[in-house]
């Protein structure tokens, strides 16, 4: 039976990567979900996304909740992937969204940003939206010595490669390093072969590496970049923070907040090559600056972002919410 689901998800909507965003899929996932609270006889289920949601129909004497890191309409309108989704697929997607929305008891946003755009676009009540944030990945805090007159430059990400903006970072770099030759790029996360690049001068492509060999590349690089169109949240910022690189990105989603308007990080209106080589140059002219910002990086995201605040607020939360309702946390029939 589940089998025929998966495939008629790729039948009815097209057979785009995109599908696992369909509507059958997304329901069988919300009864398994929801068998299982049953049987476990947990009375709270944190779904840590949206696409075991939403339910067919809401199942009684449980309480469900959900944590985001973006919305439908946010990552629909800044994903590449989606220029190949069907117009069907894009609008039950759009509609499994909002019937999410309304079915859980408490959404819990990674960002403000996220919250802003459940209230406006989706008409969630402010007081069913809570800011949780998230903690760092598997990156550790550096706190050793660090040479920011190096001209090393770091980029990293898994996957996604377009939407990060590794096009525009290669043709800024290379405008860059026209006027300051001792720039290095290192892109880590893809195959030489894969981006096109083999051979560029001063770009280095080691593809996926150890996870110490990653921990080292974010110890000696001095700057931090990643361009996204499209990235929700972005985990690798706050490692780079953590790691006391200054980072740069465009101004959209959550990396306003990460750099707490620019205090933190450098950030771009436009996805402008200029503009992005111009930084590349000026930062490395200023290393005793970057020094500084990228120690006051560290300090913000150290204090900021960690997982036992995100887990502390969920629970308080739901805590709350509990002790508000005489005979606990109920969702609406």
């Amino acid at each position: 039976m589940w089998r025929l689901l998966y495939w008629l998800d790729k039948y009815y909507y097209g057979g785009t990567d995109g599908h696992a965003y369909g509507l059958f899929r997304r329901h069988r996932y919300a009864f398994q979900s929801a068998r299982m609270t049953a049987r476990s006889g947990a009375p709270h289920t944190l779904h840590a996304g949206p696409l075991d949601l939403p339910f067919l129909w809401r199942p009684r004497g449980q309480c469900h909740y959900v944590f985001v890191d973006t919305t439908w309409r946010l990552w629909s309108a800044q994903a590449s992937f989606t220029r190949d989704c069907t117009p069907r697929l894009l609008r039950d997607a759009a509609r499994a969204e909002s019937m999410m929305y309304r079915q859980v008891e408490h959404i819990f946003a990674t960002s403000r940003y996220v919250r802003q755009d459940l209230m406006d676009h989706y008409g969630v009540p402010a007081g069913k939206v809570t800011v949780v944030g998230t903690g760092l990945g598997v990156i550790q805090p550096f706190h050793g010595a660090k040479d920011y007159a190096n001209g090393k430059i770091l980029f990293a990400a898994k996957g996604r490669f377009e939407d990060k903006g590794v096009p525009m970072v290669l043709a800024a770099f290379e405008r860059a390093r026209r006027r300051n030759p001792a720039l290095q790029l290192t892109i880590v996360g893809q195959e030489p072969g894969s981006l096109g690049i083999s051979g560029l001068p001063n770009v280095t492509v080691p593809g996926f590496v150890p996870i110490e060999d990653l921990q080292r590349l974010f110890e000696t690089h001095s700057l931090f970049l990643m361009p996204a169109r499209n990235e929700p949240w972005g985990l690798v910022y706050l490692e780079a923070m953590a790691c006391r690189m200054p980072i740069v990105g465009l101004n959209r989603n959550a990396f306003p907040e990460f750099t707490d308007g620019g205090k933190y990080g450098f950030g771009l209106d436009e996805a402008d090559p200029d503009t992005l080589a111009r930084i590349m140059v000026e930062v490395f002219e200023q290393p005793a600056r970057l020094e500084r910002m990228g120690a006051a990086a560290q300090a913000w995201c150290l204090e900021q972002y960690t997982w036992e605040k995100t887990v502390g607020r969920i629970v308080e939360t739901i805590e709350t919410l509990a002790k508000e309702s005489p005979h606990g946390v109920r969702l609406p029939h």
